[in-house]
């Protein structure tokens, strides 16, 4: 009897959705990351090219600050389901069958993220558009 128990139990998974707390919390740690690698980034890098406000600056500047978006929630979600963000609130992402996420899911949330508007979906319905579109889900951890 015990066994089938924990047979329905791993057949079954049940997840308990992050809340709307933590899913805001979650972006707030991750932007002021992200921020702060930029800060870091820029300062590293004026300090060592020596470049000032010129537009081949900003247009490095903006590469880069896209680079590094990409990169942190690609290489944060892909590896491990869950950003700095997660990390603090103990919540993960994965697909909706609860598997882990792949790079390729990771990186595709991520550029939905950078569609305009695109925040304004957690307050038009149950799942923000990047994990709608994507098939993937922020839950609690166990």
């Amino acid at each position: 009897m015990e066994q089938t128990n924990l047979l329905n139990e791993f057949n079954e998974p049940s997840f308990e959705p992050a809340t709307t707390g933590q899913r805001l919390a979650n972006y707030l740690i991750d932007i002021i990351v992200f921020y702060l690698l930029i800060i870091i980034l820029s300062f590293i890098l004026g300090a060592t090219i020596g470049i000032g406000e010129s537009g081949s600056f900003l247009a490095f500047y903006y590469f880069i600050s896209f680079g590094l978006f990409f990169g942190y929630y690609t290489y944060f979600e892909g590896s491990k389901g869950k950003t700095i963000g997660k990390m603090v609130t103990k919540t993960k992402v994965l697909t909706e069958s609860g598997e882990p996420i792949t790079y390729k899911q990771a990186f595709m949330r991520t550029l939905c993220r950078i569609v305009p508007f695109e925040f304004i979906s957690a307050f038009l319905g149950t799942s923000m558009w990047h994990d709608k579109w994507v098939s993937t889900i922020v839950v609690k951890e166990k």
